[in-house]
């Protein structure tokens, strides 16, 4: 059951995320070529003010309402996952009236005269954000993915158009703004509205409250928030805040930003199956809570199967793909964009662990875990900042990260008994590092356009060569992989089932128990 529902919402959350990612990335590419790092630092600047808001808001009450939803559900208990759906959107609804507020009186007290108007529209579009976030994380507590694909659909589309107009009608910062709202508030009526009619379809009576569930809510959402203000320091790029105060080049926060970005763009897969994998895992609480150990070390298995390739080969051909897509002045960001696949790979690592903390309501563990790492983030930072500018910042957010998901891991390992495959991993690795060597030779060979899709299509022929002929996947693997080929458009038809009949002939039957 729980394979069939998690290869269904991997591939719903896949269509979303890629129509999102490409949209985003030629939307973001257009705008930095268009108005320069300098500009580009100073927007990145406040439109980091304005997502910390945002995500403050959208973690502590949102993953309430997933958690609690999911666990009603996963019971049968519809009455009660329609109240907590409800009682979690009026609070939202208020938390994010008084965080659009404060942004306000911020933006007009700080913020440079020549950056106000575009600074007020960012942070307008920090209210349906934060309210919208509810309605998808409902949407993810029933297991039911494809519910949140036409918002996001329908606001990238809007977001794309609009930011096509603010280049030709050369609108500048302020059109980028007004694309960023736009695309927000689109995305919150698509999504809200048929979302509360159909949950408001459910059965309004049924079991009986438990009667510390208001108890456990409050908890439960006061140790998401701390966790997530711990979680800003080391996840979403605070190194922005310390990039502008202890660095006097205002372009050096566009060169972070922009390869951070790129970096992270390897995470959309891994980020799809683990939120899927996530959307289980919550509800398996409800069913059969002893499986979740097995559960998340399965998802580590298959990110690791994604993310290691990606990450490994990413970082010999990022430069390339920096000056081809962004082009010459942004040259100062080659070093960093080289640095940051392997920076950021924890995060990969990050979401089927801290599920499963918040699963079993232990978030504790996860806080302890940041708040170290916090520390260690802003030290390495400010020490490294002053002489190396974006690239000290990106060593000190990697390096936090991957002592933070480490000790995750640890923790998880030693007191949930929690089994990975380490053997595999070391494999995966190994051939991950030839593969991106021959990808590196590539780009030192050709001009940056050629080594970049030579170098990517030679890499990842010899990924999938080495892997069949070391026998990496085992036979579950391709009884996944066989969901994802049969989805595959027709074009790759061809010889993406030519691959998967050869890997097929490398991988001997095996039985195995079900983890997914």
């Amino acid at each position: 059951m729980n394979t069939k529902t998690i290869l269904r919402n991997t591939l719903w959350f896949a269509l979303e995320n890629l129509i999102s990612f490409g949209a985003s990335l030629i939307s973001s590419i257009l705008i930095a070529r268009v108005i320069g790092p300098t500009q580009m630092g100073y927007i990145v600047y406040v439109l980091w003010i304005v997502n910390i808001c945002s995500s403050l808001g959208a973690l502590g009450i949102p993953s309430t309402t997933r958690k609690f939803m999911a666990e009603f559900l996963g019971s049968g208990d519809r009455a009660a996952a329609l109240h907590v759906y409800r009682m979690t959107m009026l609070a939202q609804c208020a938390t994010a009236t008084v965080a659009t507020g404060g942004a306000l009186l911020w933006v007009l007290r700080d913020v440079q005269p020549e950056y106000r108007l575009a600074s007020i529209l960012l942070v307008l579009s920090i209210w349906p954000s934060m309210v919208n976030s509810v309605s998808a994380f409902a949407n993810i507590a029933t297991e039911d993915l494809s519910a949140n694909l036409p918002g996001s659909v329908a606001s990238t589309a809007v977001f794309f158009v609009t930011t096509l107009l603010t280049i030709v009608l050369h609108w500048g910062v302020v059109g980028v703004a007004a694309a960023m709202l736009s695309m927000r508030m689109t995305d919150f009526l698509v999504r809200f509205v048929p979302t509360w009619w159909r949950m408001n379809a459910w059965p309004k009576t049924g079991r009986d409250v438990p009667a510390d569930l208001v108890l456990r809510m409050r908890s439960f959402a006061l140790q998401s928030l701390t966790g997530m203000l711990l979680t800003l320091v080391v996840w979403d790029r605070s190194e922005v805040l310390l990039l502008k105060h202890f660095s006097t080049d205002i372009r050096q926060i566009s060169f972070y930003s922009v390869a951070f970005s790129l970096a992270e763009r390897l995470l959309v897969f891994p980020t799809v199956f683990a939120s899927a994998t996530g959307a289980s895992m919550f509800a398996q609480f409800g069913r059969d809570r002893t499986r979740l150990p097995a559960l998340t070390a399965a998802s580590a298995r298959y990110l690791g199967l994604t993310s290691i390739p990606l990450h490994i080969i990413a970082t010999s051909l990022a430069g390339a793909a920096l000056l081809t897509m962004y082009g010459n002045r942004y040259a100062g960001a080659v070093t960093v964009a080289m640095a940051a696949p392997m920076l950021c790979i924890a995060k990969a690592f990050l979401t089927p662990v801290q599920t499963m903390f918040e699963t079993l309501e232990r978030q504790s563990l996860f806080i302890s875990a940041t708040l170290v790492a916090s520390v260690i983030d802003v030290a390495v930072a400010v020490v490294l900042i002053p002489h190396y500018g974006a690239l000290g910042a990106a060593i000190g957010s990697g390096v936090a990260q991957m002592l933070c998901v480490g000790a995750l891991w640890a923790m998880a390992i030693r007191t949930y008994h929690v089994r990975l495959p380490w053997s595999f991993f070391g494999r995966v690795v190994a051939i991950s590092v030839f593969a991106s060597l021959v990808g590196y030779l590539c780009v030192m060979r050709t001009t940056p356009l050629v080594g970049f899709v030579l170098g990517g299509t030679l890499s990842v022929l010899t990924f999938v060569l080495l892997a069949g002929l070391l026998r990496v996947f085992e036979q579950e693997d391709l009884i996944r992989f066989r969901v994802l080929v049969e989805s595959c458009p027709a074009a790759l038809a061809a010889p993406v089932n030519l691959t998967y009949g050869w890997l097929s002939r490398r991988v001997a039957p095996v039985q195995t128990e079900e983890l997914l």
